[in-house]
Parts: structure tokens; C-alpha cells; sequence
């Protein structure tokens, strides 16, 4: 499990929201993660860049930053964002551990 205080989601270099407060959980079959979810509370969001493709989950953290594509989401109440996400930039799908920073 990931938890943070700030991220965003990205549409390209443009910021589409920015969130405080995430989790990021995944989910395992075996060894091996089967999925990646996200729960976050969005603070500013661009309704128009929301909708474009691809968006990206980015996460920073002392010396680099995990970004995640997403594959769907919804947004609950304007501010409660539920989404499914792929494995982030660089993550090694054979080994079945959890992100690690570099």
C-alpha cells in the first residue's frame, strides 16, 4: 500500500487535478498483482482535461515520482476519486513485489 498527501492526475504535461490525501492498494492472485486501485480526494480539478486521454496518476516522493496510467475512474461527490489503474512506469510484473523507489 502507498499512501501520500499531494499528487496529481496528468493529461499530457497539463495538470487535470490535484489531490491531497491518496491511497494507492493492490491486489494480489498468488504472488503475482492482478490490480491496482486508487482512493483519493481531489482539492482542484479541470473537468475538460478529466475527460481527455491518456491520464496519469503521479505520485511524488523524495528524489523521483511514480506515475501510474489509468484505466478508469470515477469521481464521487466532485472531490472522492475511485480509480483502476495499470502497474507504474517501470514496475517489474515477475516479481510480485509492491513499488519500490530507486
Amino acid at each position: 500500500m502507498l499512501r501520500g498527501v499531494v499528487g496529481w492526475i496528468r493529461w499530457h504535461y497539463y495538470t487535470a487535478a490535484q489531490i491531497e490525501g491518496y491511497t494507492v492498494t493492490w491486489r494480489k492472485s498468488g504472488r503475482a498483482i492482478v490490480g491496482w486501485d486508487l482512493a483519493a480526494t481531489v482539492v482542484l480539478a479541470d473537468a475538460f482535461k478529466l475527460a481527455q486521454t491518456p491520464l496519469i496518476f503521479v505520485a511524488t516522493y523524495k528524489g523521483g515520482e511514480w506515475k501510474f496510467p489509468i484505466r478508469s475512474y470515477t469521481l464521487h461527490e466532485g472531490h472522492r476519486l475511485i480509480a483502476s489503474l495499470d502497474p507504474p512506469e517501470g514496475f517489474n510484473s515477475w516479481s510480485g513485489s509492491s513499488p519500490r523507489r530507486p
